[in-house]
C-alpha cells in the first residue's frame, strides 16, 4: 500500500506546526534540505481542469503543488502554512518570496516543486507584477505546464455558472445551474482575448521545456494523462486521483438560453467548432 509522507497525513493545526519546525530546522541546518529538485509551473485559466491537474499532482507522493499564490500584491496566500510570517516580503519583492519560500529547501524525497498561475495574475501593468513575471521568465530550467481547453465556450459557461452561483469547485450535480444568457459579443471578446493569451504565453515560454495539457484530452484518459505528466516532470509514475470526479453534463443548448443565436452568429467564423455537440 503506497503510503503518502507525513506532512500530506496531517490536520490543518498540524500542518501549521509541522511545516514550521520543519523550514526552520532545514534552514538552521538540523534536518537534511535539498533544492536539487525540479520548479515547474501551471499556467493557464480558470475553468480549463487546473484544479483537477493540482490537486492530482498534489496526491503524488514526491510532488508539492500550490495554487494560485501570485495573484495580486493584495492577495497573500496566508491560507498556505509554509509561508506564515512572509507577507512583508511577498509584498516588497515577489521574486525573492518564490525564490525562498516557494522553491526553497524541501526533505530529499521532494522530486518536484510549483504552483498554479493564470494569464491575468501578477498583472504586468504593475512593478509587483513585472517581478513575478520577469522572476519566472528568468528561470530557464522552469517547466512549464501549459493548459488549454480547445472549446472556450464551455470555459465561458463554466466560468459564468460558477461565478452567479459562487460554486467555483462541483461535487455534486444535485442541483444543475440554470440556463445562462450570453450575448454574442462577449462570447467574441472572450474567444478573441483567450486566443490572444493563450499565443502569448506560448511566445513567453518558448524557450522553456514546456508540455501542453489540453482539457478534452486529460479528461478523455486521466490515467495515460498524469502518467505523461509525471514523465515530463520528472517523477516516478503514481496513480493518483483528484478527489474528485468529472460528471456528465447537460448539452449546451440545455445550459445557455440563447445557444441557437449564438451557433448562427458563429456559423461562418473561426469559433463555429464550438457549437458542434
Amino acid at each position: 500500500m503506497k503510503r503518502f509522507p507525513l506532512y500530506k497525513r496531517l490536520s490543518r493545526a498540524g500542518m501549521r506546526a509541522y511545516h514550521g519546525l520543519r523550514h526552520r530546522a532545514m534552514d538552521a541546518g538540523l534536518l537534511p534540505g535539498d533544492s536539487d529538485y525540479v520548479r515547474f509551473i501551471c499556467i493557464g485559466y480558470a475553468r480549463t481542469g487546473s484544479t483537477l491537474l493540482m490537486r492530482s499532482l498534489n496526491n503524488h507522493s514526491r510532488v508539492i503543488g500550490y495554487g494560485e499564490i501570485v495573484k495580486n500584491i493584495d492577495r497573500y496566500p496566508q491560507h498556505y502554512h509554509e509561508f506564515e510570517n512572509s507577507q512583508a516580503l511577498f509584498e516588497r519583492d515577489p521574486a525573492r518570496f518564490l525564490q525562498t519560500m516557494v522553491f526553497r529547501k524541501y526533505p530529499p524525497q521532494i522530486d518536484a516543486v510549483g504552483f498554479k498561475i493564470f494569464y491575468h495574475h501578477a498583472p504586468r501593468d504593475t512593478a509587483w507584477g513585472r517581478g513575478v513575471w520577469d522572476y519566472l521568465l528568468g528561470q530557464p530550467e522552469l517547466r512549464v505546464l501549459h493548459l488549454k481547453r480547445r472549446n472556450k465556450l464551455k470555459t465561458l459557461l463554466s466560468e459564468k455558472q460558477a461565478g452567479e452561483t459562487e460554486e467555483w469547485i462541483r461535487y455534486s450535480d444535485d442541483k444543475e445551474p440554470a440556463a445562462i444568457h450570453i450575448a454574442p459579443a462577449e462570447a467574441q471578446s472572450f474567444f478573441e482575448r483567450m486566443a490572444a493569451w493563450e499565443a502569448e504565453c506560448d511566445a513567453l515560454f518558448a524557450g522553456h521545456p514546456h508540455c501542453e495539457v489540453v482539457y478534452e484530452q486529460l479528461t478523455r484518459d486521466l490515467p495515460d494523462g498524469l502518467r505523461q505528466i509525471q514523465t515530463f516532470l520528472g517523477v516516478p509514475h503514481e496513480d493518483v486521483h483528484p478527489g474528485t470526479e468529472k460528471r456528465p453534463r447537460r448539452s449546451l443548448s440545455a445550459q445557455i438560453d440563447n445557444y441557437a443565436e449564438l451557433k448562427a452568429h458563429f456559423a461562418a467564423t473561426p469559433w463555429a467548432e464550438f457549437f458542434s455537440e
